[in-house]
């Protein structure tokens, strides 16, 4: 689909001309603290949520100034990066689960990041978004399939775009809002405009953006190599080559048809672009093989047009939502690596896309007479389409994974009511989902077809005025990706001259999740030490069994023809034949447990503000892959992918009626809760600590519509590297960082 901006033009004036565009047009406009996390227009206040749920609002997010979302997460307890450190290239985990097994949603489509279980089909960012179109991101911690499906084992991250209504509050009008941000790291330069009308019968935003990102500044380390511990020269690097951007083109528009009846439709388009990056985005492949880069493209467009029927009757609260998303990625290996005096090519041109037909029907049902009692109904059917294919000169066009069908039908209810005098808030749900997967290539393997049920129940019990008591069971399950059973490749092993092959595996079982979660809440409102404290604190115990991994089983064929469990060689062990073949395809291998809390603390004294964030989680597994022998460890081991514990402290204070100031403190806790092959291989992060500051000026009078923001990131330009890394084998993180943004809203 290599989109052009004309043939988006199309797009956007079919929708203008249609009069149709997404919108939440049921939702209040202040909306900072009512979250719709229960399911189809289940909202509640998140202080009375039965769980671990962070949202922020809009201002929260602009005070950040940054272009990219994922930069703004990551302040979240429990929420960290995964991926490079270059713009563009990470994404967001939750409880330290990624990729396909957290659910992302802007306006409540599903964004998808497609994986293989050995990386991410796309390995630059795709979720495509822009933070300044965004008045909403809510983050909910721990299994959500009931809501949202496959997936959702590690949480789930729902974004909500702007109305025009949020730009003019509420007003009838028409105006337009212009925003420039510059970045000294990286040299950044991020414009963004937005036009906006709101009538009687119409609401309409068009909003457009484009960043780019030039070299990035790191922090080198300057320590010096020991007999234990020699510093790679990746560590010292303070400079890392990149060159990328992103443009956004987003049209919603809601058409008030009449009485009770609204037609609403959104057009989404964004192209990433990331070039000359480092082999496999490896900043030490980068120092290694300085005649070897890569670049990636994605394209991601994406239509929705629900009908919504709200008549003056509590029975009927109905939508009818239609979608397509057509997501395409790009990406081209060039050069070579030098043997000896041999030149090895390495170039190589890869392209995949995935389309996305889905249709959701929903209700929600009043049931409300001596107490508030509400029923939501949500059916939902999607298809997917993916193709992928690679061309290299001395191979010519092939694939791994041809061409694959997913289809997904799920039916779920979901009861919220409030009971003893609204002290007793009860969530209760039941969703399945049944799915199937094939591939048109692979013909000898079976089609994979299976379904699962999630149960939820919440509990949240007002002991007092103010304190809230928390309990919550829920589970979750993700599917095995069409990828990860239909993908089939060998190539030449680099150890014993073996043969290292992915083959399908149509037989893969869904990894499930269960979910424990018990917590208090202390509110209080206009006492004598505040105006306002708030504080939740969350246990949470999670397991996932059938865990799904990359291991590489290592065999040979005996007289048979039956495969055998073989030793690493170069000789037999204990009369074991060495192995011929290392079979690294997916395979379900264990479980995954994680323990932890999450704690968020809320205060305001008249112009101070602050807020307090901390989130501590171990992760212990069952099933860890050992690469070299082939086979799977099933002890308990630490899981290499836990994030360190992390403290956010953030201070503003309103020095003026136009001026406010902010600190912000984020700590991260040494993280060597690691096996000991990979503490003898130099991993564990150290602790750390990152200062930032922010400024926000507020224009009067004439210039009433003008905003200046103005901050420093990392001000002490800390070296710090992300868990799980080598603080001597590892490029730091982003080093200082100074930035102005100007807005205007005309």
């Amino acid at each position: 689909m290599k989109l052009t901006l004309s043939a988006l033009s199309i797009g956007v004036l079919g929708a203008l001309n249609a009069s149709v565009s997404y919108a939440q047009t049921t939702k209040p406009n202040q909306i900072d603290d009512v979250i719709e996390v229960h399911g189809h227009k289940l909202s509640v206040i998140n202080k009375d949520a039965a769980g671990s749920i962070t949202a922020m609002d809009s201002e929260a997010m602009s005070r950040r100034q940054q272009a990219e979302l994922t930069q703004i997460l990551r302040e979240i307890p429990s929420v960290e990066l995964s991926g490079s450190v270059t713009p563009l290239a990470a994404q967001p985990s939750i409880r330290g689960l990624y990729g396909e097994r957290i659910h992302i949603s802007v306006d409540n489509v599903k964004r998808k990041i497609e994986s293989d279980g050995n990386e991410n089909i796309a390995a630059i960012n795709s979720l495509g978004i822009d933070p300044s179109q965004l008045k909403q991101v809510q983050v909910l911690r721990g299994a959500d399939s009931l809501t949202v499906g496959s997936g959702a084992i590690g949480g789930s991250i729902r974004l909500v775009t702007k109305d025009a209504s949020d730009y003019l509050s509420g007003q009838t009008g028409f105006g337009s809002q212009l925003t420039l941000t510059h970045q000294s790291n990286s040299d950044s330069n991020f414009v963004s405009g937005s036009l906006f009308s709101l009538s009687d019968n119409m609401d309409t935003v068009l909003h457009m953006s484009r960043v780019t990102f030039s070299d990035i500044d790191v922090v080198g380390s300057n320590a010096s190599s020991t007999d234990e511990q020699e510093i790679d020269d990746v560590a010292r690097l303070d400079k890392i080559k990149n060159d990328s951007e992103r443009q956004n083109i987003a049209l919603k528009n809601t058409w008030f048809i009449g009485k009770g009846h609204s037609l609403q439709s959104k057009v989404d388009w964004s192209e990433t672009r990331s070039d000359d990056q480092p082999y496999r985005l490896n900043a030490s492949y980068g120092l290694a093989y300085p005649t070897l880069s890569e670049d990636f493209n994605n394209d991601y467009i994406e239509v929705t047009s629900t009908y919504v029927y709200q008549p003056d009757n509590r029975y009927i609260d109905f939508d009818a939502q239609l979608v397509y998303s057509d997501k395409e990625y790009d990406k081209q290996t060039i050069g070579y690596i030098t043997r000896g005096e041999r030149e090895i090519d390495f170039t190589r041109h890869k392209q995949g896309g995935t389309k996305r037909y889905g249709v959701r029907l929903a209700n929600l049902f009043d049931l409300s007479h001596d107490f508030d009692h509400q029923v939501a109904v949500e059916l939902n059917y999607d298809y997917e389409e993916f193709s992928q294919s690679e061309f290299a000169p001395d191979e010519g066009m092939t694939t791994k994974y041809g061409d694959s069908d997913a289809h997904n039908l799920s039916l779920s209810v979901i009861d919220q009511v409030s009971l003893l005098n609204d002290k007793l808030l009860m969530t209760a749900g039941v969703r399945y989902d049944s799915y199937k997967r094939s591939n048109d290539l692979y013909t000898e393997f079976a089609e994979h077809d299976d379904g699962e049920l999630s149960n939820e129940l919440g509990l949240t019990f007002k002991a007092t005025q103010h304190i809230n008591i928390y309990a919550k069971y829920s589970e979750a399950f993700r599917a095995p990706s069409a990828q990860e059973l239909y993908k089939k490749d060998e190539w030449r092993c680099h150890i014993g001259g073996k043969f290292c092959y992915y083959e399908p595996q149509p037989d893969l079982k869904p990894e499930e999740s269960e979910n424990l979660e018990g917590g208090f809440g202390v509110f209080v409102d206009e006492m004598s030490w505040g105006d306002s404290f708030e504080l939740k604190v969350i246990y949470f115990d999670n397991e996932i069994v059938n865990f799904i991994d990359n291991v590489p089983f290592m065999y040979y064929y005996d007289s048979s023809g039956e495969k055998q469990q073989g030793s690493p060689g170069p000789e037999p062990a204990n009369g074991v034949p060495v192995a011929t073949h290392r079979d690294y395809s997916a395979k379900n291998i264990g479980k995954l447990i994680s323990r932890g809390w999450e704690v968020e603390m809320h205060y305001e004294l008249g112009k101070f503000s602050s807020y307090v964030g901390y989130s501590t989680i171990n992760m212990d597994a069952y099933g860890v892959p050992n690469f070299f022998l082939g086979t799977v460890d099933v002890n308990k081991q630490p899981y290499s992918e836990a994030p360190a514990d992390k403290l956010n402290l953030s201070l503003q204070y309103q020095v003026l009626d136009n001026l406010d100031l902010g600190a912000q403190m984020l700590a991260y806790r040494a993280q060597r809760r690691l096996t000991e092959f990979y503490l003898s291989r130099g991993y564990g992060t150290d602790s750390y600590q990152l200062f930032n500051l922010t400024a926000k000026y507020q224009g009067t009078g004439n210039l009433s519509g003008l905003v200046v923001r103005a901050g420093v990131d990392n001000l002490t330009d800390e070296r710090y590297v992300r868990a799980p890394a080598g603080e001597a084998s590892d490029p730091s993180e982003l080093g200082r960082n100074y930035k102005l943004t100007l807005s205007y809203t005309f």
